[in-house]
């Protein structure tokens, strides 16, 4: 997807910046700030007629009044990401910035969804599953979803492993309809 492959390059460009200058937490917050700034301003910070600059000083203004504290290399940051029209992108960026910072220290992300909260064994097998898939220990997002009955969905490294009652029995569904087909 060409959205991810441009998310990707302002994250990992951010990050490489972000480790140089010691701040990779601090603007792993300010990225997230950002996102969620901008979903209540996403007409006016995508409002072409507008120029960068006042965009980004309504930002800073917004961040401001939340004692959030920007430097200049978030500043121009942002100012990159509204010149390009790259701003709407934001909430890819910020998972990308967060992906890489698990890359670099040999974790890996995991979408977890679970129909119950999984005890601490479960959570130990699950996790020794990944790491014997990936060879990274994993770090997961767990997501609760009553409507898969029993089990669980794990999603990883662009793979999704449907071990969920809900998805064997839509697969029962799908095979009998093939065959009634055929």
């Amino acid at each position: 997807m060409i959205y991810s492959s441009l998310a990707s390059k302002y994250a990992v460009a951010l990050y490489n910046v972000s480790k140089r200058n010691g701040k990779t937490e601090k603007y792993k917050n300010l990225l997230q700030n950002l996102a969620d700034i901008y979903e209540p301003l996403s007409t006016y910070l995508n409002n072409q007629a507008l120029k960068p600059e006042r965009r980004v000083q309504v930002i800073l203004e917004v961040m401001g009044t939340l004692g959030i504290e920007v430097d200049e290399v978030f500043q121009k940051f942002m100012y990159i990401l509204i010149a390009n029209k790259r701003i709407k992108y934001i909430k890819q960026i910020v998972s990308f910035f967060e992906y890489t910072i698990l890359d670099e220290s040999g974790l890996i992300p995991v979408n977890l969804t679970s129909a119950t909260s999984l005890s601490a064994e479960e959570e130990a097998l699950l996790s020794e599953f990944v790491n014997k898939y990936t060879g990274r220990k994993p770090v997961f997002k767990v997501n609760i979803d009553e409507e898969l009955l029993a089990g669980v969905i794990i999603e990883f490294a662009g793979k999704t492993f449907d071990v969920s009652l809900k998805g064997r029995l839509n697969n029962i569904a799908r095979n009998v309809l093939i065959k009634r087909k055929g």
